[in-house]
Protein backbone atom coordinates (compact mmCIF):
# COMPACT_ATOMS: atom_id res chain seq x y z
CA UNK A 1 0.00 0.00 0.00
CA UNK A 2 1.63 3.21 -0.68
CA UNK A 3 2.05 5.98 1.85
CA UNK A 4 -0.88 8.04 0.06
CA UNK A 5 -3.18 5.45 0.61
CA UNK A 6 -5.95 6.28 3.41
CA UNK A 7 -6.61 3.28 5.38
CA UNK A 8 -10.31 2.44 5.18
CA UNK A 9 -12.04 3.97 8.90
CA UNK A 10 -13.34 1.17 11.18
CA UNK A 11 -17.18 1.57 10.94
CA UNK A 12 -18.93 2.70 14.38
CA UNK A 13 -21.67 0.28 16.04
CA UNK A 14 -24.70 2.04 14.68
CA UNK A 15 -22.73 1.60 11.02
CA UNK A 16 -22.37 -2.20 11.92
CA UNK A 17 -26.14 -2.27 12.89
CA UNK A 18 -27.51 -0.85 9.67
CA UNK A 19 -25.62 -2.59 7.35
CA UNK A 20 -26.32 -5.78 8.89
CA UNK A 21 -30.53 -4.28 8.86
CA UNK A 22 -29.78 -4.28 5.51
CA UNK A 23 -28.09 -7.52 4.70
CA UNK A 24 -31.26 -8.77 6.39
CA UNK A 25 -33.63 -7.17 4.75
CA UNK A 26 -32.40 -8.04 1.14
CA UNK A 27 -32.35 -11.31 2.63
CA UNK A 28 -35.75 -11.58 3.32
CA UNK A 29 -36.71 -10.52 0.02
CA UNK A 30 -34.62 -12.68 -1.77
CA UNK A 31 -36.56 -15.64 0.17
CA UNK A 32 -39.90 -14.13 -0.42
CA UNK A 33 -38.71 -14.34 -4.23
CA UNK A 34 -37.62 -17.61 -4.69
CA UNK A 35 -39.83 -20.03 -6.76
CA UNK A 36 -42.03 -22.04 -4.51
CA UNK A 37 -41.22 -25.22 -6.04
CA UNK A 38 -37.01 -24.33 -4.80
CA UNK A 39 -38.47 -24.38 -1.23
CA UNK A 40 -38.61 -26.77 1.13
CA UNK A 41 -40.85 -29.27 1.38
CA UNK A 42 -41.96 -30.26 4.62
CA UNK A 43 -42.91 -34.43 5.75
CA UNK A 44 -42.38 -34.07 8.72
CA UNK A 45 -45.29 -33.38 11.39
CA UNK A 46 -45.53 -28.87 12.20
CA UNK A 47 -47.72 -30.24 15.30
CA UNK A 48 -47.17 -32.38 18.09
CA UNK A 49 -50.51 -30.54 20.25
CA UNK A 50 -52.93 -32.51 21.31
CA UNK A 51 -55.22 -32.71 18.45
CA UNK A 52 -58.07 -30.20 18.74
CA UNK A 53 -61.44 -31.65 20.55
CA UNK A 54 -63.16 -31.43 17.40
CA UNK A 55 -60.97 -34.33 16.33
CA UNK A 56 -59.83 -36.13 19.58
CA UNK A 57 -62.18 -39.19 18.98
CA UNK A 58 -61.44 -39.56 15.76
CA UNK A 59 -57.66 -39.22 16.03
CA UNK A 60 -57.31 -41.57 19.34
CA UNK A 61 -55.46 -44.39 18.54
CA UNK A 62 -57.17 -45.73 15.15
CA UNK A 63 -59.41 -43.64 12.84
CA UNK A 64 -60.88 -44.51 9.72
CA UNK A 65 -62.65 -41.73 7.48
CA UNK A 66 -64.78 -42.51 4.56
CA UNK A 67 -65.40 -39.82 1.81
CA UNK A 68 -68.51 -40.47 -0.02
CA UNK A 69 -68.84 -38.56 -2.91
CA UNK A 70 -69.16 -38.02 -7.22
CA UNK A 71 -66.32 -38.31 -9.67
CA UNK A 72 -64.59 -35.11 -7.46
CA UNK A 73 -64.19 -37.59 -4.63
CA UNK A 74 -63.14 -41.15 -6.98
CA UNK A 75 -60.46 -38.61 -8.66
CA UNK A 76 -58.92 -37.34 -5.36
CA UNK A 77 -57.41 -40.56 -4.72
CA UNK A 78 -55.16 -39.62 -6.91
CA UNK A 79 -51.67 -37.23 -6.27
CA UNK A 80 -53.11 -33.64 -5.39
CA UNK A 81 -56.16 -34.67 -4.91
CA UNK A 82 -58.12 -34.02 -1.44
CA UNK A 83 -58.84 -37.54 -0.39
CA UNK A 84 -54.96 -38.42 -1.30
CA UNK A 85 -53.70 -34.75 0.41
CA UNK A 86 -55.95 -35.36 3.33
CA UNK A 87 -54.40 -38.63 4.16
CA UNK A 88 -51.28 -37.31 4.23
CA UNK A 89 -51.69 -34.08 5.71
CA UNK A 90 -53.06 -36.23 9.21
CA UNK A 91 -50.06 -38.78 8.47
CA UNK A 92 -47.63 -35.51 8.66
CA UNK A 93 -50.02 -33.77 11.36
CA UNK A 94 -50.40 -36.43 13.76
CA UNK A 95 -47.73 -39.24 12.81
CA UNK A 96 -48.44 -41.20 16.24
CA UNK A 97 -52.07 -41.95 15.06
CA UNK A 98 -53.36 -44.63 12.71
CA UNK A 99 -55.93 -42.90 10.26
CA UNK A 100 -56.88 -44.49 7.15
CA UNK A 101 -59.15 -42.62 4.26
CA UNK A 102 -61.04 -44.40 2.23
CA UNK A 103 -62.21 -43.34 -0.79
CA UNK A 104 -65.96 -44.19 -1.69
CA UNK A 105 -66.41 -41.93 -4.75
CA UNK A 106 -67.75 -43.50 -7.92
CA UNK A 107 -67.93 -40.95 -10.66
CA UNK A 108 -71.71 -39.73 -12.19
CA UNK A 109 -73.37 -40.38 -8.85
CA UNK A 110 -75.79 -37.67 -7.51
CA UNK A 111 -77.43 -37.78 -3.59
CA UNK A 112 -79.86 -41.04 -4.68
CA UNK A 113 -76.96 -42.98 -6.22
CA UNK A 114 -74.63 -42.53 -2.90
CA UNK A 115 -77.78 -43.15 -1.00
CA UNK A 116 -78.62 -46.59 -2.35
CA UNK A 117 -74.95 -47.60 -1.52
CA UNK A 118 -74.55 -45.98 1.55
CA UNK A 119 -74.76 -48.95 3.67
CA UNK A 120 -72.03 -50.88 1.53
CA UNK A 121 -69.61 -48.50 0.88
CA UNK A 122 -69.49 -46.66 4.11
CA UNK A 123 -71.53 -47.63 7.30
CA UNK A 124 -70.41 -51.17 6.66
CA UNK A 125 -66.64 -49.84 6.39
CA UNK A 126 -67.08 -49.35 10.08
CA UNK A 127 -65.74 -45.74 10.40
CA UNK A 128 -65.11 -43.26 13.14
CA UNK A 129 -66.59 -40.07 10.03
CA UNK A 130 -68.07 -40.23 6.78
CA UNK A 131 -67.77 -36.92 4.96
CA UNK A 132 -70.62 -36.73 1.90
CA UNK A 133 -69.78 -34.52 -1.02
CA UNK A 134 -72.95 -34.65 -3.03
CA UNK A 135 -74.54 -31.67 -5.49
CA UNK A 136 -72.76 -30.74 -8.33
CA UNK A 137 -74.58 -33.98 -10.51
CA UNK A 138 -77.75 -33.15 -9.21
CA UNK A 139 -78.01 -29.77 -10.56
CA UNK A 140 -75.42 -30.35 -13.38
CA UNK A 141 -77.23 -33.19 -14.76
CA UNK A 142 -80.54 -30.70 -15.09
CA UNK A 143 -78.84 -28.52 -17.05
CA UNK A 144 -76.94 -30.73 -19.80
CA UNK A 145 -77.49 -33.62 -21.97
CA UNK A 146 -74.37 -35.49 -21.76
CA UNK A 147 -75.95 -37.79 -24.29
CA UNK A 148 -76.42 -35.00 -26.89
CA UNK A 149 -74.16 -32.65 -25.90
CA UNK A 150 -76.31 -30.12 -25.14
CA UNK A 151 -77.08 -27.17 -22.61
CA UNK A 152 -80.42 -25.89 -21.54
CA UNK A 153 -80.59 -23.13 -19.59
CA UNK A 154 -83.87 -23.77 -18.13
CA UNK A 155 -82.63 -27.07 -16.17
CA UNK A 156 -85.73 -29.34 -16.21
CA UNK A 157 -83.97 -32.48 -17.83
CA UNK A 158 -85.56 -35.30 -15.98
CA UNK A 159 -81.56 -36.40 -15.09
CA UNK A 160 -81.07 -34.13 -12.58
CA UNK A 161 -82.03 -34.81 -8.87
CA UNK A 162 -84.75 -32.33 -7.52
CA UNK A 163 -84.24 -29.80 -4.32
CA UNK A 164 -86.82 -32.37 -2.57
CA UNK A 165 -85.06 -35.46 -3.43
CA UNK A 166 -81.50 -34.21 -2.74
CA UNK A 167 -82.66 -33.23 0.99
CA UNK A 168 -84.62 -36.65 1.15
CA UNK A 169 -81.45 -38.53 0.52
CA UNK A 170 -78.73 -36.32 2.34
CA UNK A 171 -80.99 -36.64 5.46
CA UNK A 172 -81.66 -40.52 5.03
CA UNK A 173 -77.40 -40.99 4.89
CA UNK A 174 -77.33 -38.66 7.73
CA UNK A 175 -79.75 -40.27 9.83
CA UNK A 176 -78.51 -43.68 8.90
CA UNK A 177 -74.61 -42.84 9.96
CA UNK A 178 -75.97 -41.41 13.24
CA UNK A 179 -78.52 -44.71 14.09
CA UNK A 180 -74.78 -46.81 13.09
CA UNK A 181 -72.88 -44.33 15.77
CA UNK A 182 -71.09 -42.59 12.93
CA UNK A 183 -70.08 -39.03 13.34
CA UNK A 184 -70.87 -37.52 9.79
CA UNK A 185 -69.66 -34.57 7.72
CA UNK A 186 -71.69 -32.91 5.08
CA UNK A 187 -69.61 -31.00 2.35
CA UNK A 188 -71.57 -28.72 0.10
CA UNK A 189 -70.95 -28.92 -3.43
CA UNK A 190 -68.37 -26.80 -5.62
CA UNK A 191 -69.24 -24.81 -8.46
CA UNK A 192 -70.36 -25.80 -11.58
CA UNK A 193 -68.71 -24.25 -14.08
CA UNK A 194 -66.63 -21.15 -13.12
CA UNK A 195 -70.02 -18.58 -14.18
CA UNK A 196 -70.99 -17.44 -10.75
CA UNK A 197 -73.71 -16.02 -11.84
CA UNK A 198 -75.01 -18.78 -14.43
CA UNK A 199 -77.73 -20.45 -13.91
CA UNK A 200 -76.89 -23.77 -12.88
CA UNK A 201 -74.91 -21.65 -9.67
CA UNK A 202 -78.01 -20.21 -9.05
CA UNK A 203 -79.54 -23.21 -8.40
CA UNK A 204 -76.54 -25.12 -7.06
CA UNK A 205 -77.06 -22.44 -4.13
CA UNK A 206 -80.17 -23.57 -2.82
CA UNK A 207 -78.59 -27.41 -2.46
CA UNK A 208 -76.03 -25.87 -0.47
CA UNK A 209 -78.41 -23.67 2.01
CA UNK A 210 -80.95 -27.12 1.94
CA UNK A 211 -77.36 -29.22 3.27
CA UNK A 212 -76.40 -26.28 5.68
CA UNK A 213 -80.16 -26.91 7.35
CA UNK A 214 -79.77 -30.61 7.02
CA UNK A 215 -76.52 -30.19 9.25
CA UNK A 216 -78.27 -28.24 11.51
CA UNK A 217 -81.30 -30.15 12.02
CA UNK A 218 -79.15 -33.08 12.39
CA UNK A 219 -76.65 -31.85 14.62
CA UNK A 220 -73.77 -32.66 12.46
CA UNK A 221 -70.74 -31.11 10.64
CA UNK A 222 -71.55 -28.99 7.65
CA UNK A 223 -68.26 -27.64 5.67
CA UNK A 224 -68.73 -24.99 2.90
CA UNK A 225 -66.63 -26.09 0.30
CA UNK A 226 -68.59 -24.00 -2.18
CA UNK A 227 -67.93 -20.86 -0.47
CA UNK A 228 -63.93 -20.73 -0.45
CA UNK A 229 -64.32 -21.63 -4.37
CA UNK A 230 -66.56 -18.47 -5.03
CA UNK A 231 -63.99 -16.04 -2.82
CA UNK A 232 -61.11 -17.36 -4.75
CA UNK A 233 -62.98 -17.07 -8.46
CA UNK A 234 -64.99 -13.79 -7.73
CA UNK A 235 -61.48 -12.12 -6.30
CA UNK A 236 -59.41 -13.48 -9.54
CA UNK A 237 -62.25 -12.22 -12.51
CA UNK A 238 -62.17 -8.50 -10.57
CA UNK A 239 -58.56 -8.49 -11.50
CA UNK A 240 -57.86 -10.13 -14.50
CA UNK A 241 -61.36 -10.45 -15.58
CA UNK A 242 -63.88 -13.43 -16.99
CA UNK A 243 -62.14 -16.64 -16.82
CA UNK A 244 -62.88 -20.03 -17.04
CA UNK A 245 -60.64 -23.35 -15.11
CA UNK A 246 -59.33 -21.57 -12.36
CA UNK A 247 -59.76 -23.97 -9.98
CA UNK A 248 -60.82 -26.82 -12.29
CA UNK A 249 -59.35 -28.46 -15.60
CA UNK A 250 -62.82 -28.51 -17.26
CA UNK A 251 -64.54 -25.85 -14.71
CA UNK A 252 -65.94 -28.98 -12.92
CA UNK A 253 -63.56 -31.19 -11.51
CA UNK A 254 -60.53 -29.77 -9.39
CA UNK A 255 -57.40 -29.00 -10.18
CA UNK A 256 -54.21 -29.54 -7.86
CA UNK A 257 -54.96 -25.92 -6.68
CA UNK A 258 -58.95 -26.42 -6.07
CA UNK A 259 -58.23 -29.35 -4.63
CA UNK A 260 -55.88 -28.18 -2.15
CA UNK A 261 -58.47 -25.46 -1.04
CA UNK A 262 -60.78 -28.53 -0.50
CA UNK A 263 -58.40 -29.81 1.77
CA UNK A 264 -57.55 -27.57 3.65
CA UNK A 265 -61.17 -26.44 4.08
CA UNK A 266 -61.82 -29.94 5.55
CA UNK A 267 -58.71 -29.92 8.12
CA UNK A 268 -59.95 -26.54 8.86
CA UNK A 269 -64.12 -27.73 9.80
CA UNK A 270 -62.81 -30.78 11.51
CA UNK A 271 -61.01 -28.45 13.85
CA UNK A 272 -57.18 -28.51 12.68
CA UNK A 273 -55.61 -24.70 13.71
CA UNK A 274 -54.89 -23.34 10.74
CA UNK A 275 -51.25 -22.38 11.17
CA UNK A 276 -50.44 -26.13 11.72
CA UNK A 277 -51.28 -26.63 7.59
CA UNK A 278 -50.93 -23.29 5.89
CA UNK A 279 -47.29 -24.39 5.68
CA UNK A 280 -47.80 -28.00 5.07
CA UNK A 281 -46.68 -29.39 1.86
CA UNK A 282 -46.72 -33.03 0.29
CA UNK A 283 -44.31 -34.94 -2.22
CA UNK A 284 -46.41 -36.47 -4.98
Amino acid sequence: MSAKAISPRPKTPKQQVLVRLALAVIAAVIIFNIPHSLLPVFTESLSQATPPPEIQNLLAGKGRIVTVGDSITEAGKYPGGYVWLLQRYLNALYPDRQIEVVNAGISGNKASDMQARFQKDAIDKQPDLITINAGVNDVWHAFFDFQKLQFHPQGNLATGVSLAEYIDKITQMVQASKAAGIRVALLSPTPIREILDGPENRRLQEYVVAMREIAKQNQCLFIDLNAPFREVISTYQKHAGKTLNLLAADGVHPNPSGYRIIAFTILRGLGVPAQDIENLQVKN
